[in-house]
């Protein structure tokens, strides 16, 4: 008799959502967009900035618990993913609420909240996982490692924010608003380097190097991979006689 209890698997590559990497890649190329445009701190003034904000944070919840649905997360992961996304979704909301009621009352902070990094760091990694069962490499397997990709700098963007918050403003050496942190990163993931902004703390540098390195291993190794695989199935495809272990032609 086995008294073992049961664990509950993590992803059980199930749902209606499984592989909709286009839709993903849509949403994550939106949620970049937004962030580089609104700023989500607490430096914003006026009930439009507020409500921005919120309306940002719901883009990028949507975006991040889309990424977990078309990894093939379980659906009891995935309701309690929701559920925290949707708190603080709710808490973000109530504190626009209030502020744009009154003036006095503090505008939320810019660090991230620790379930929302949590996810953001997850959500590449499930896309990554996924991907990986794939067996035949289609058009969608190169939507999804496209998504990867890009989920990257909105994960090192959240952690930028909790490693500002955790330093008291000095990430940059001077407080700035949170769309300076998303350039940094899509600057950082892309090894462009402008110059113009740089990490002035150990832990800052810390995670901009981990950025560039991760991003340069996923794009030489991965990103490779599938798009030579992608290729070699298209030629196979053209040309049968091409495929492995078909026979030569003795003409």
């Amino acid at each position: 008799m086995n008294l073992r209890p049961r664990r509950t698997p993590v992803f059980d590559d199930k749902g209606r959502l499984l592989d909709h990497f286009g839709l993903l890649l849509v949403v994550t190329i939106a949620s970049i967009v937004i962030l580089s445009l609104i700023n989500t701190g607490p430096r914003v003034s006026g009930n439009e900035a507020r409500w921005e904000s919120v309306s940002a944070s719901v883009l990028v919840g949507i975006t991040l618990l889309l990424a977990l649905r078309a990894s093939g997360l379980a659906r009891r992961w995935q309701r309690v993913a929701e559920v925290f996304v949707i708190l603080v979704i709710g808490s973000l909301a109530s504190i626009a609420l209030l502020s744009s009621l009154s003036d006095s009352f503090p505008d939320p902070s810019s660090a991230a909240p620790p379930i929302v990094v949590l996810l953001s760091v997850a959500a590449p990694l499930a896309v990554v996982r996924r991907l990986a069962q794939h067996r035949e490499v289609t058009r969608g397997t190169l939507l999804g490692a496209i998504s990867g990709y890009l989920l990257l700098p909105i994960s090192f963007f959240y952690m930028f924010l909790a490693a500002n918050r955790l330093q008291g403003d000095a990430f940059f050496g001077d407080p700035q608003p949170t769309t300076s942190f998303m350039y940094f990163s899509l600057t950082t993931v892309s090894t462009v380097g402008y110059g113009d902004l740089s990490a002035k703390t150990d832990l800052g540098r810390l995670l901009a190097t981990s950025e560039a390195l991760i991003g340069q291993v996923y794009l030489v190794t991965f990103v490779a991979l599938l798009v030579g695989l992608f290729a070699s199935a298209r030629m196979a495809a053209r040309s049968p006689s091409l495929a492995p272990g078909s026979a030569p032609d003795a003409s």
